[in-house]
């Protein structure tokens, strides 16, 4: 309701007080943190310019004459404020515009600053947009709102802000642009979204299997009262894209299976209810009437199930790799369907990697990345068990064990982590032999400070071969990864886009369908790190980085899960029926 306020005071004030001076001096309004992607794909956070002086953001349509030429005054005033540590962006929120659509009208009109799509509208709402060509001045640092008006006059402005001093003109002039139809909002403002009816089917169908009570939530979405009390959060994540975990670019790349993320209409429904007032209708609260069965296995119960020896973890300092044995016990060789871990402690285990050891390389002192041995299995947050369908699997030979690379982080209190991990055993050998690879890059040095040290990892498709999902993997510094295969007749395809990575959540992304590759394919990992000290996660920013085991240093692997042409179980050994115990 206050938001709804203060934008339909500031249209007013723009419709019948042009140029006059609107608390000359003083800021607007305070504004909260968002997260856009541009036509090209990158994204942009506001807070991660913090350390600018001013972010200017214009806002644009497509084929618009005054918003075009609103846009080329931009243009030119980017240009003469170049080192002036000021960040400039044009905002599309039309909602007929597409990615495509706004990528050819910047190329034609040689924009050379990002377009960032609002395709929800929910950021020109809240920034308190009214027309097309309008420019908006924020104080990033004090996210606020410091000058509204047309840009042709936001040099005096700039100038100010380059000095630090105070702009002391007017701070909201009107614009004669093409007004903006806020349709979804105007519809919700005069019938509300209703909890029950909107909001608690979106809460079921992204956020409550992992935010209830023994989840992996850090709250539980059980009651009304709880969602009320932590809207203000939800609205932020929403806004920022920090949740639902594991986001990608939607409009690049190829089909994936199971992708979180809000539909557009569900970020509308759910911040507009919010910023109503979080309100409840209806004689009951749906939510309290959700049970859970939460398996220990979200598999099923797997065929055998090893435990790990018990780890103690103190309570706070830096915890070394360790390396932990876990006897199979196997007399004969077996084909898994897939491999499950269950943490004991999720506070601490930050991830585990399992590596297969046979008889003849159980003494390997392992290579520079910590293997010890073939990948075939792990668990991280975010990540899904490890599972190769009904028809594929690996083959785990006879007098095999498991040797899992143990990662964890000290969480401020002593910890005993009792981890198991589950087999899902093939009846018989499947037809498919399922295998991996990494895009990787482990020889470099971010510099300090470095915003956008950017990476690049390679891997060479030598057989035909079809590709399964994909992994992402980078520390506290990771900004981006993106996966494009590079095929032989000299065509190139972007197969996955991760604009805004985030370490906490280490997810695989598995393709609708699976992906040939032919031999000769190159299969190259695009990603950059951000050292700096807009990066709340960077543990030391003044310090250069180099690759490493320690969070405290850098990964940069674009894992991969593929299987080969031609690997057949005949052809790998192991055909052996794999029915029976340990």
């Amino acid at each position: 309701i206050v938001i709804s306020i203060v934008i339909t005071f500031a249209t007013v004030v723009l419709v019948s007080a042009a140029g006059s001076a609107v608390g000359d001096g003083e800021p607007l309004r305070p504004i909260g943190d968002f997260t856009l992607l541009d036509q090209l794909g990158k994204s942009h956070q506001l807070s991660w310019y913090g350390d600018h002086k001013a972010v200017v953001i214009v806002s644009q349509a497509n084929g618009d004459a005054a918003g075009r030429e609103q846009a080329a005054a931009l243009q030119a005033l980017a240009k003469r404020a170049e080192g002036e540590s000021s960040a400039f962006f044009l905002l599309n929120s039309s909602v007929a515009a597409t990615r495509e659509s706004v990528a050819q009208e910047a190329a034609s009109q040689s924009y050379d600053i990002p377009v960032l799509l609002d395709e929800s509208q929910l950021v020109a709402e809240s920034l308190g947009f009214t027309a097309i060509g309008e420019a908006i001045v924020i104080d990033p640092d004090a996210m606020q709102v410091i000058f509204q008006g047309p840009a042709t006059q936001l040099d005096a402005v700039l100038a100010a802000r380059a000095k630090g001093a105070a702009y002391t003109g007017a701070a909201q002039v009107a614009v004669a642009g093409t007004p903006i139809d806020f349709a979804v909002r105007d519809q919700h403002q005069a019938n509300a979204v209703s909890y029950t009816r909107d909001i608690v089917p979106i809460l079921k169908n992204n956020c409550v299997s992992c935010h209830h009570d023994g989840a992996i939530g850090s709250w539980s979405m059980s009651n009304h009262t709880l969602i009320r009390g932590w809207s203000p959060m939800m609205r932020e994540v929403v806004m920022t894209r920090r949740m639902p975990p594991g986001q990608i670019d939607p409009h690049a790349g190829l089909p994936m299976n199971n992708i979180a993320g809000l539909s557009v209409e569900e970020q509308q429904k759910l911040v507009h209810w919010i910023d109503a007032g979080s309100p409840q209708d209806g004689e009951s609260d749906p939510l309290t009437e959700l049970t859970f069965n939460d398996p220990k296995f979200s598999l099923g119960e797997p065929d055998l199930v090893y435990k790990v020896p018990a780890q103690s973890i103190p309570a706070t300092g830096t915890v070394d790799y360790r390396y932990v044995p876990v006897e199979l016990n196997l007399d004969r060789d077996v084909w898994i369907q897939a491999m499950e871990f269950v943490p004991g402690d999720r506070q601490v285990l930050h991830h585990v990697v399992a590596y297969l050891q046979s008889p003849a390389d159980k003494t390997s002192r392992g290579r520079e990345d910590g293997a010890q041995g073939e990948n075939v299995g792990g668990f991280a947050p975010g990540r899904q068990p490890d599972h190769f369908g009904a028809e594929a699997g690996r083959l785990i030979p006879k007098g095999s064990n498991l040797l899992l690379q143990m990662h964890y982080t000290t969480s401020g209190k002593a910890s005993v982590d009792e981890t198991e991990v589950g087999l899902f055993l093939h009846d018989v050998p499947p037809k498919y032999v399922m295998g991996g690879g990494v895009a990787g890059q482990r020889r470099f040095l971010i510099p300090p400070h470095a915003k956008e040290h950017k990476l690049v990892g390679e891997q060479l498709i030598e057989r035909d071969a079809y590709l399964y999902n994909m992994t992402p993997h980078m520390h506290f510094r990771g900004k981006y990864m993106s996966y494009t295969a590079h095929y032989p007749d000299g065509k190139s395809e972007l197969l996955l886009s991760v604009p805004k990575y985030d370490f906490n959540w280490q997810f695989s992304y598995e393709l609708e369908q699976p992906l040939f590759m032919p031999a000769g394919t190159k299969l190259v990992a695009n990603g950059a790190m951000d050292n700096s000290e807009r990066n709340r996660h960077n543990p030391d920013p003044t310090k250069p980085v180099h690759f490493g085991l320690q969070t405290k240093h850098e990964m940069f692997f674009g894992f991969t899960t593929l299987r080969y042409v031609g690997d057949t179980p005949d052809s790998v050994g192991g055909a052996a029926k794999t029915s029976g115990g340990q």
